[in-house]
């Protein structure tokens, strides 16, 4: 069987790969150490099928890490497409990127937390992968919540769309580095910083 994910084609074996890294990061492994062996063990496939497949251990592990960006992005997508209002999106959004910061298994923090993506993306660019799929998703999003605001008369109509879509993300960076240092924010909890966000984002776009 063939699936078709991130507009690429992967078989079976390829995606078992795939969850087998996956597993092996989320189980400890340091992502530039893991091992073909530890893959392949990992997978439940000869090492030599890792090679059937892919021409190096690099591009095994940067094709699985996109591969599971993928998915958290998707499953970011159903998530707040859930949500039928300009707020409760927003709110939604609020809380993925709560959850994400919190949690150690998110593919990202999984890549910041033992060295940062630079290696990985310096090859992922070589080989004509590009990041900016998963910001143009992301962005989409974005869109997708001023439209239902302009719907709702919750925020004006008109305007730049730079300016608006900017205005979203700095709404939502102000929560993220409520999130980053909330030690340092005595007195306000994290339903507090969601609120303020929101009040940000509507006094933006209004």
């Amino acid at each position: 069987m063939i699936f078709d994910m991130n507009d690429a084609i992967y078989r079976e074996k390829e995606l078992a790969i795939f969850d087998g890294i996956i597993d092996l990061i989320k189980k400890g492994s340091n992502v530039y150490s893991i091992t073909v062996s530890e893959i392949a063990k990992s997978a439940n496939v000869g090492k030599g099928t890792i090679y059937d497949y892919f021409d190096t251990k690099e591009e095994t592990i940067s094709k699985a890490i996109l591969y599971n960006i993928d998915n958290e992005i998707e499953d970011a997508k159903d998530r707040i497409a859930l949500k039928d209002d300009f707020k409760g999106r927003y709110y939604e959004m609020l809380d993925i990127v709560a959850e994400n910061l919190k949690n150690k298994f998110c593919t990202i923090n999984m890549l910041l937390s033992v060295g940062g993506f630079h290696e990985f993306y310096e090859y992922l660019v070589n080989q004509r992968h590009d990041i900016s799929q998963y910001i143009y998703k992301i962005e989409q999003e974005i869109d997708k919540l001023l439209e239902i605001g302009f719907e709702e008369g919750v925020i004006g109509i008109g305007g730049n769309i730079y300016y608006q879509r900017m205005a979203i993300k700095g709404s939502i960076s102000a929560f993220i580095s409520y999130i980053n240092m909330e030690e340092y924010w005595q007195g306000i909890d994290i339903d507090t910083a969601m609120d303020l966000s929101y009040k940000l984002a509507i006094k933006a776009l209004n």
